[in-house]
């Protein structure tokens, strides 16, 4: 008896090693955030490049805002260079 495709695709994936929404809730938690506000965040993220002034970014308690959008910006980084 032959198996359905999505399990197909699901243990060819899974045998290659590679990341596919089937084999990785991370991924597939990535992927719905993005669809749902990515076009806004990169909206938003190019009116503040095309501003060209320095920022000033609020202290908050217990949090380093410019740390974390660097860590960000390097993640993003390795994701997409891990995109078939």
């Amino acid at each position: 008896m032959s198996k359905p495709i999505e399990v197909v695709l699901c243990d060819k994936n899974m045998e290659e090693g590679k990341m596919s929404i089937e084999n990785t809730p991370q991924l597939r938690s990535f992927l719905q955030m993005w669809m749902m506000s990515g076009g806004m965040v990169i909206s938003t993220v190019e009116g503040v490049v095309s501003d060209g002034r320095g920022i000033e970014l609020p202290e908050i308690p217990g949090r380093d805002f410019k740390e974390e959008l660097v860590k960000l910006s390097e993640l993003i980084s390795q994701i997409v260079s891990r995109i078939e």
